[in-house]
């Protein structure tokens, strides 16, 4: 039969207001040394540990960060949830991790359950559902943080990598390395990253003169099997480029994955530039160089944003950007004309 907070203050002989002062190490000024001795040694001998969710749902709040994310068998949202979990419960509170398959009726659903599990917070990496329709769902007294896409029409604190200065650098990387003629497979350009990692790379070719050759920027879905395919493709076709930038590391693997079928070796061949800095990277023969969002410093920063504006009001709608970091590995090298 488990011990509750009750029993404790009857064992004790005392409220269950001055039990939970000692739970919560708010006795000075309290009650006397001999009455937290007593309540303390029955505590440790009967075991009792309070209920966290329940304490919390007391006070209208449930001690839980919600957390949804498109894809969490893709090691860059588990890096990215390992991190906020990490930081959750350095700060003493737990997190609800919800995969949405970048499912939008998934990602609808599962916000709806968060509110009903009266989390404290909810961190929302979203796929492309609206302003309007999180508006609809979410209760003002729910703070949502936004990571990694910015949504329309939807006044939120929002934290994520500078995608724009991360294609801007990544064209820099591979044009100082004597690249001209790159192939570019962008994610889905609904999103956000997207639009701003290519904007970044085409604004450097334009800023040093570069020709724009529309027939090498291919959209994929930042996944390892669009970009298998459009490398295979642009082979088969005939086209001409030196290197390919990714705008995300599986896509970098998935088109290593062709150049191999191809008997084409990177980087001797051809270079590949990945984005993001997830694990395997370092993993992948050839070890490959990427555009690295810090993922420790992210999680970090909209936990401790999440959990500041729930002890405070303040107003909603603060952009953080993170500085992207080339990482330089193996999977580039200096264009060697024939």
């Amino acid at each position: 039969m488990s011990i509750t907070l009750k029993d404790i203050a009857k064992l004790a002989k005392v409220s269950t207001a001055t039990v939970s002062r000692v739970l919560n190490d708010n006795t000075e000024g309290n009650m006397s040394t001999e009455t937290y001795e007593r309540i303390k040694k029955i505590i440790d001998e009967t075991g009792y540990t309070p209920h966290a969710l329940a304490s919390g749902l007391r006070r209208g709040l449930s001690n839980v960060i919600g957390v949804i994310l498109p894809d969490n068998v893709n090691p860059y949202y588990a890096q990215l949830g390992k991190a906020i979990e990490n930081e959750c419960f350095n700060n003493e509170y737990m997190t609800l991790i919800c995969n949405t398959n970048s499912d939008k009726r998934r990602e609808i659903d599962y916000l709806r359950h968060l509110i009903g599990q009266r989390v404290t917070g909810i961190l929302l990496c979203s796929t492309g559902l609206m302003g309007d329709k999180i508006k609809s769902i979410v209760p003002p007294q729910i703070r949502v943080i936004l990571l990694d896409e910015e949504i329309s029409n939807f006044e939120s604190d929002i934290i994520i990598g500078d995608d724009y200065k991360g294609g801007y650098e990544g064209a820099r990387y591979l044009f100082n390395l004597g690249h001209r003629e790159i192939l570019v497979i962008t994610g889905p350009l609904s999103r956000g990253s997207s639009q701003n990692r290519l904007k970044g790379f085409m604004d450097f070719l334009e800023d040093n003169n570069i020709e724009i050759k529309q027939d090498l920027i291919i959209e994929g879905q930042y996944d390892i099997e669009s970009a298998y395919n459009i490398v295979i493709n642009a082979i088969e076709k005939g086209l001409s480029f030196s290197a390919v930038f990714t705008f995300n590391d599986m896509m970098a693997i998935g088109s290593i994955k062709a150049f191999n079928k191809l008997n084409l070796r990177v980087p001797r061949d051809i270079s590949v530039l990945g984005y993001d800095n997830i694990f395997i990277d370092d993993l992948i023969t050839p070890r490959i160089s990427t555009i690295a969002t810090p993922l420790e410093e992210l999680g970090r920063i909209a936990v401790n944003m999440l959990l500041k504006g729930i002890k405070q009001v303040k107003e909603k709608g603060q952009k953080i950007l993170l500085e992207p970091i080339l990482v330089v590995r193996e999977s580039c090298e200096r264009f060697k004309p024939l």
